[in-house]
C-alpha cells in the first residue's frame, strides 16, 4: 500500500459534512481568557500604579524617602516633576518624582 493509496483512503473515509459550531462556543473561551488576563494581571498592576502615583503626589518638604536606586534622603524642595533631596550635610540630589520608591515614616 503506497502513500497515494493511503491518501485516497483517508479522503474517502473522511466525513462528508462539516458541522458548523455555534459562534458563541467559539468566542466564549476567548472572552473568558481575556477576562482572566484582565483581573489577574492588568487590574492589580493598575491599582498598584495609582497607589504609587498618589503616594508621590502626597509628598511634602521634610518627608523622608528612598529612591529606586536605594538612596535615602529628606525632601528639601519640590519643583515641577522633580524633588531635591538632602542625603547628607551639604549633599543634595535632584531626582525625578517617579524615582521615589517609598516613604520612610
Amino acid at each position: 500500500m503506497g502513500l497515494n493509496s493511503f491518501i485516497i483512503y483517508a479522503v474517502e473515509t473522511a466525513p462528508k459534512t462539516i458541522q458548523k459550531g455555534n459562534i458563541l462556543s467559539l468566542v466564549l473561551p476567548i472572552v473568558i481568557w481575556v477576562a482572566i488576563f484582565y483581573f489577574l494581571l492588568i487590574r492589580p498592576n493598575k491599582k498598584k500604579t495609582e497607589a504609587h502615583q498618589e503616594m508621590i503626589n502626597s509628598l511634602k518638604k521634610g518627608s523622608n524617602v528612598i529612591t529606586r536606586g536605594g538612596i535615602k534622603g529628606e525632601i528639601v524642595s519640590i519643583t515641577e516633576g522633580f524633588y531635591e533631596i538632602r542625603v547628607d550635610k551639604g549633599v543634595k540630589l535632584t531626582i525625578k518624582k517617579s524615582a521615589v520608591s517609598s516613604v520612610i515614616e
